[in-house]
């Protein structure tokens, strides 16, 4: 089964015979809802194969929005990967919106990468695969306010 980044490809590496078919079809166009942030070459290479893009220009708080809501979608697709081609396309897709996370706050990828190796250093990485399914925090201590305060995320358990 082709990704979907496989296909997108192969669709924006053959532009003149996309868009001879919808000539051929008398330039009849299928509307599709969107609503998302779509990469600027993808919308360059649709149009030149005869699709017509409707799109408008973020401001700065727009952006940062839509990446957040980028993220969580590329998320989802890595999460539903099935192979590791298209588990190492959705991760590129992630580090793609992080470095316009980067660019947006002006702050370098390098930067972020330092500012991992020092989490790494403080509190480890995910190399011990410790998956936690309960802890005990001292009644006033940093483990409990932490939770507290998101209760949805970390619910006490009352016995």
């Amino acid at each position: 089964m082709k990704s979907r980044v496989t296909i997108l490809l192969t669709l924006m590496a053959t532009p003149l015979l996309l868009a001879n078919q919808l000539q051929e079809n008398s330039m009849k166009l299928r509307k599709f809802k969107q609503d998302k942030l779509w990469r600027d070459k993808a919308v360059d290479r649709l149009e030149q194969a005869g699709s017509k893009i409707h799109w408008e220009r973020l401001d700065e708080d727009q952006f940062a929005e839509q990446l957040k809501i980028k993220l969580m979608e590329e998320a989802e697709e890595v999460c539903s990967a099935k192979t590791k081609e298209s588990l190492f396309e959705e991760l590129a897709d992630i580090l793609e919106v992080v470095t316009s996370f980067c660019e947006l706050h002006e702050v370098t990828l390098q930067d972020i990468i330092g500012i991992q190796h020092k989490k790494h250093q403080e509190r480890g990485g995910f190399q011990g695969r410790k998956f936690v399914t309960v802890a005990e925090h001292p009644i006033g201590g940093f483990g409990e306010k932490y939770c507290l305060n998101d209760p949805k995320k970390y619910p006490e358990i009352i016995e």
